[in-house]
């Protein structure tokens, strides 16, 4: 029944399928996460080498993956060492620099890389999209919200109360022993919790994003949890206050609950609820989305070989995704996520990028008037393509226009780097 828990609140989740589908590194993050605790279950009972091994390299691909995920790893990394000290203190100078050096190995490896290479050990995200203090309130709704979409807690409060009544003692114990068990995960993931709290709705962190990766562990400890309420194993999923239908009726719910779910992104919002972003965009309207931008990346690369230039177009845009992709050889100037500099103001419409831009796209009316967007008459510049599309509930048009004479600007090539040229001022809208 356990198995069947995990893959009912896990691989059915719509949110897992979508980030899967998605892309970038939820996935991956999530499965070093589960990997690496399914490891320190092993080593906190047994002094296992091969365990100590992939624990610590799980460890060390979670901090590649995202640098917050140390928040839940740290403790985690540290309770396994207290528990390795206490249970095999002969064997502690072997299994710290286990536990300790192939994933200490690969942070620093990518740290004195970034610093090197990037002038920054940062990604820009973290300078772009600074924690957001003002919103906690929604963030923590936000939270119980996924909290109940994904199951936890529907299936949390259904065991506690089918087994309530024979087993009133033994929840608070069950509760105690399991944070016991895994005490580093219950402290990471408060940490994370309370990190979560500022950054969960940050753009781009839509469907769960932000929250997803701890998903599987959450469900472990949950599975973990279970029996713990009931003396002999099995008993509790076969049922108390509501007998043996109880646990047939559990997994009705969630393949009700999870179908129900995935027709609702896939239709009407790829974040459900009342918190978060984009909560009236449906997946096949993103897909609409994601595939005008690829038709205008199309359509910029036949306009730039039409107009016979032999450099490389550079193109101002507000989405840094498909159309790089779509011209990898074209220079992307953006609003500060790829275009951020510590030195050099860059906004939505920084002017030096935007007149030195050959293409600039355009979203209306969602980034305000085009006018303001452009930064510059419309008339001054050739429109490649417009386009209409629902976008989150409304009418929103995607704009390629053509500038045919950029100025020269030019940002400095690391994000510390000095200005290099005057930024000319921006209109009055």
């Amino acid at each position: 029944q356990g198995k069947i828990l995990f893959g009912l609140i896990v691989w059915c989740s719509p949110f897992v399928i979508f980030w899967t589908a998605g892309g970038l590194e939820t996935i991956y993050l999530s499965s070093f996460i589960t990997i690496a605790f399914a490891a320190a279950v092993k080593c906190l009972k047994h002094h296992t080498t091969k365990h100590q091994w992939v624990f610590s390299i799980c460890l060390g691909l979670a901090f590649l993956t995202r640098y917050d995920s140390c928040l839940v790893t740290l403790p985690i990394w540290f309770h396994v060492t207290f528990k390795q000290y206490q249970y095999f203190p002969k064997k502690f100078g072997l299994s710290l620099a286990t536990l300790l050096l192939p994933g200490l190995l690969i942070a620093c490896s990518w740290l004195v890389f970034s610093f090197n290479y990037y002038h920054d050990v940062f990604p820009t995200s973290v300078y772009h999209k600074p924690l957001q203090w003002d919103t906690q309130r929604a963030a923590v709704g936000y939270m119980i919200q996924f909290g109940l979409f994904c199951g936890i807690l529907p299936t949390l409060g259904w065991f506690a109360v089918d087994q309530f009544s024979q087993n009133k003692s033994e929840l608070l114990a069950a509760t105690i022993n399991t944070a016991k068990t895994h005490l580093g995960v219950f402290i990471g993931l408060s940490i994370f919790g309370c990190y979560a709290s500022v950054t969960c709705l940050a753009h781009m962190m839509f469907s769960n994003r932000m929250l997803l990766p701890y998903l599987p562990v959450t469900t472990l400890l949950l599975i973990d949890f279970l029996p713990r309420i009931n003396h002999s194993s099995m008993a509790v999923w076969r049922g108390g206050r509501f007998g043996s239908k109880s646990w047939p009726i559990v997994v009705v719910l969630a393949i009700t609950v999870q179908t129900t779910l995935f027709y609702y992104i896939d239709q009407v919002s790829i974040n459900p609820g009342r918190y978060g972003e984009y909560t009236k965009l449906s997946r096949q309207s993103y897909i609409t989305f994601m595939q005008t931008l690829d038709d205008q990346a199309t359509k910029i690369s036949q306009h730039w070989r039409d107009s016979g230039n032999l450099r490389q177009p550079q193109i101002h845009v507000y989405a840094a995704g498909i159309l790089p992709y779509k011209l990898p050889q074209a220079k992307i100037v953006d609003w500060g996520l790829v275009s951020y500099r510590k030195k050099v103001h860059v906004d939505m419409v920084q002017t030096g990028l935007l007149y030195s831009s050959d293409y600039i796209i355009t979203l209306t009316p969602r980034h305000y008037p085009t006018r303001y967007q452009l930064q510059q008459e419309t008339d001054a510049l050739i429109v490649v393509d417009e386009k209409t599309i629902s976008f989150d509930g409304k009418s929103e048009t995607l704009g390629v226009y053509f500038n045919p004479t950029p100025i020269t600007y030019r940002l400095p090539n690391y994000v510390d780097g000095l200005a290099r040229n005057r930024i000319p001022p921006k209109i009055n809208e």
